[in-house]
Order: C-alpha cells, then sequence, then structure tokens
C-alpha cells in the first residue's frame, strides 16, 4: 500500500505516524492513526483551522459526554478542552466563521434539545446561542457558505423533514424548503454547490440520497443508495460522495462512492473497524472516520481510521 502524503502538507506529521491496514481488492485505501482518547459514538465532528472537535457522545459507560477532545493534524496528536457547558449526544456539529457549534441533541435522560452552544477556540470559550426552533436529535448539521443547514432528526418519535438555516453572523434561525422524505441517524456533506443527504431510518433503515442546492432552495431525488442503513456517515473528496458505515440488525462494514458527474454509485474498500454513530472530516483528499459504535446500539470504540481514495 503506497500513500503520497505530498498532497497533504498539514497531514505529514500525522499520517508519517499512521499504520497502514491490509490492502483490499476494492478502490480505496486506509490507515489507522491515533485512537480517539476517550472512546465514544453519537459523536459527530468538524474541522476548524487545522484541527478536528469532538466535544459529545455516548462513552463506553453509555454515558453523554461533555468532553472535548481536539485532534491536531500538523502534529499528529490529541489533547482535551473545555467541556461543553451540557451534556450531549446526537446533535448536530458544524464549524463556520472561526468556532464550532453543537446544536440540539438529546440530553442525558435522552430528551431532545434545543440548545446551541459554540466554541471559540481562539478565547477557549464555550457560548449559548440562539436556540433551535423546535427540539430535536439523530439530525445532521452542515456548513455551506458561510450558514449552517440543519435536515433531519426526531422528537418523540416524531420524523422532521423541516429544514433550518443558521446564520451566524446575525445568531437567527430561518426555514427553507424541506427535505422530501424526513428521516433521524441520516449523514449529508456539501459538494459543489448542493448539499448531499443520504441514508438514515424511518425507523427503517433508508436507502434514499437527495440533494438540496442552497442557491435555488430546491430538493432533488438522485439514485437511491446501494446499502440501505441509519447511523452512518458521510464526507466528500474529489468531488464524489463517500458514505461508511452504519447499523441495524448488525453493524456495517460497506463503503460506498457515489459520483455526481455519473449519478452512479460504486463499492469501495470495507471499512475496517465496522461501526456506527462515528464522525468523518475530509482533510484534502482524504476522510477521518473517528469513533463509533462496533456493535449495533451502545459499545462505544476509541477507533481512527483514515480513508484515501
Amino acid at each position: 500500500m503506497r500513500l503520497h502524503v505530498t498532497r497533504w502538507p498539514t497531514l505529514i506529521a500525522a499520517l508519517c505516524a499512521a499504520a497502514p491496514l491490509v490492502a483490499q481488492s476494492r478502490p480505496g485505501e486506509w490507515m489507522t492513526a491515533p485512537s480517539l482518547p476517550t472512546a465514544r459514538q453519537e459523536m459527530p465532528s468538524a474541522l476548524l483551522a487545522g484541527k478536528i472537535y469532538i466535544p459529545t457522545g455516548y462513552d463506553i459507560a453509555a454515558q453523554a459526554t461533555s468532553v472535548l477532545e481536539v485532534f491536531d493534524l500538523a502534529t499528529g496528536s490529541w489533547s482535551r478542552g473545555p467541556a461543553l457547558p451540557e451534556r450531549r449526544h446526537h446533535p448536530g456539529i458544524a464549524a463556520v466563521g472561526g468556532r464550532v457549534f453543537v446544536i440540539g441533541g438529546y440530553d442525558q435522560a435522552r430528551r431532545a434539545t434545543s440548545t446551541v452552544f459554540a466554541f471559540d477556540p481562539a478565547r477557549g470559550e464555550w457560548a449559548p446561542r440562539s436556540a433551535l426552533p423546535m427540539a430535536r436529535a439523530a439530525h445532521v448539521a452542515v456548513p455551506f457558505g458561510g450558514k449552517i443547514y440543519v435536515f433531519g432528526g426526531v422528537r418523540d418519535g416524531d420524523l422532521y423533514g423541516s429544514t433550518l438555516v443558521y446564520d451566524p453572523d446575525a445568531d437567527r434561525w430561518s426555514t427553507a424548503a424541506p427535505m422530501p422524505t424526513p428521516r433521524e441517524h441520516l449523514a449529508a456533506t456539501a459538494i459543489g454547490g448542493r448539499i448531499y443527504v443520504v441514508g438514515g431510518r424511518i425507523p427503517q433503515n433508508v436507502r434514499a440520497l437527495e440533494a438540496y442546492s442552497p442557491t435555488t432552495d430546491e430538493w432533488e431525488r438522485l439514485p437511491d443508495m446501494p446499502t440501505a442503513r441509519g447511523g452512518l456517515a458521510a464526507g466528500a473528496s474529489g468531488g464524489k460522495l463517500y458514505v461508511f458505515g452504519g447499523e441495524i440488525p448488525a453493524v456495517f462494514a460497506e463503503t460506498e462512492e457515489y459520483d455526481p458527474s455519473t449519478r452512479l454509485w460504486r463499492r469501495m474498500a470495507d471499512l475496517p473497524t465496522p461501526r456506527h454513530g462515528m464522525g468523518a472530516v475530509t482533510v484534502g483528499s482524504a476522510i477521518h472516520v473517528i469513533g463509533g459504535a462496533i456493535c449495533a446500539g451502545l459499545c462505544a470504540s476509541a477507533a481512527h481510521e483514515i480513508f484515501q481514495p
């Protein structure tokens, strides 16, 4: 297995320390990277200024956590930052305008919340922001054009199809065109001028792939993902969508690629550690897949694996 680290100038130190995994016959390569210090699941992650932020999740004892851990891509090391003011799991997380936002999610009693907190690394502080118009959890938050778009989620068993838009400069929420397929435990990422929203459950797993255009406020249904799954993670690289893992009835190893130019799916090299409820962050052409559960349900992992298409 060969890795061209010169394509990732900010990752040289981290990837030199990474250990290659066994090569697979399908396209793509995986490597291991320094493990997450606190095993956890149901914890999206965000990239900001060369660092990956993970501030929430279920820990190994199935307790909601407020621990913030930060992976420095330049040094390939983890450190701990100021704790989130409240324990959370299944939130939306996105980085915009030099801050990391934690949006909604469940509290320790598994009640969906509407609170929003922003972390400013320059100050080393968390601050409350305007709350969600409606409490929700198991949704997804995507940064795009200086704003944050929130899709899907659930509260008290009711699925959401509404699309919420947060303007961090005005600290204000607004609504946009609703998602055609309401669902929870979904994944999303931006590619070009659109946001691709994939998978999830309603409560059965779905294969739906839908693309939203913030410019036109319109949705388009695209070819279904080959493997129906919820609790998955997604990232983008080279203008393509990559989808990882998931759960129910078991834990998925599948990695699948969608090419918007051809509208075709294909199977890629399997996730070395099958899991669900993990974070995925694109750095250069690589995608870091971090944490998650290694069984259906609660069994948090510290896995940190890097996919190179």
